[in-house]
């Protein structure tokens, strides 16, 4: 191949390249910047705390049961504070994973409703989880062992003794 040819090739290459770059028109988006005043966390979440069955319905949890799980994981999830930023609060990255566990709506949604970005919410999400599983895997989920996997199937025994319903076959 000669000279101009690859330059031909290369230059039409860089060009493609820079036309499919998109360029940032914000660095952050208007919508996600009102966060601390009209995210669902500042306004729905107060609320919800001060009345107890409409909190269950939200997460699936009483609340005494939030602030126990948030003991058990805040210094695992707390994220350090800078001169630029303020780090997103262990309560709230909490509050958006089990709104994510509660109702498997999408990230995108959640990106909409509590303001922050999809990226961000995906990692809270994951990294939540993560410390949950870590925390909780042996009080929520003992080793089985001999004896209570008997105890398992003593509990079939007993359900094994009603009497079948017509319609089972």
């Amino acid at each position: 191949m000669d000279f101009e040819v690859i330059a031909c090739v290369w230059l039409l290459y860089r060009r493609y390249k820079r036309r499919r770059q998109r360029q940032r028109e914000y660095w952050v988006h208007p919508i996600l910047r009102d966060r601390l005043t009209h995210g669902m966390f500042v306004t729905l979440y107060p609320k919800l705390r001060q009345y107890e069955p409409k909190f269950f319905n939200y997460f699936r949890m009483s609340i005494k049961s939030f602030d126990d799980l948030l003991h058990v994981i805040k210094v695992d999830i707390t994220g350090d504070s800078t001169i630029l930023r303020d780090s997103i609060s262990a309560e709230e990255k909490l509050v958006i994973t089990l709104r994510y566990l509660a109702t498997g709506c999408s990230f995108a949604d959640l990106h909409y409703g509590y303001r922050l970005g999809k990226s961000t919410i995906i990692k809270i999400v994951e990294q939540v989880c993560k410390v949950l599983w870590g925390k909780l895997k042996f009080t929520s989920m003992p080793e089985m062992t001999t004896e209570k996997w008997k105890e398992v199937e003593e509990g079939f025994k007993k359900y094994e003794k009603l009497p079948k319903l017509y319609w089972c076959d």
